[in-house]
């Protein structure tokens, strides 16, 4: 089971283009807390939760969708542990 988290990290790091997003009027980043993540856009458009065992805790990816661009955030234990922002390609 931990390999699995290993590669929903892994392959959600590869694709990675930023660091930070910029969410409502704040700038989220890594480490930021799902306080201040409901605070700048509210309740996520998408939330997926998978669930943890012994090896590892559960994780949400929680995602806004914009009208030109979509911000997903993996948060484990009420932290922000990956940001990605990228273009929805819509004209």
């Amino acid at each position: 089971m931990a390999y699995r988290w290993l590669w929903i990290l892994l392959l959600a790091a590869g694709n990675v283009q930023a660091q930070s997003a910029l969410v409502g009027k704040k700038l989220i980043s890594r480490g930021d807390s799902i306080e201040r993540v409901r605070d700048a856009g509210g309740k996520p458009d998408r939330l997926d939760r998978i669930e943890g065992d012994a090896e590892s805790p559960p994780m949400e990816i929680w995602t806004y969708q914009g009208k030109d661009r979509t911000i997903t955030l993996w948060v484990v234990e009420e932290k922000v542990v990956q940001v990605k922002d990228q273009a929805s390609g819509k004209p």
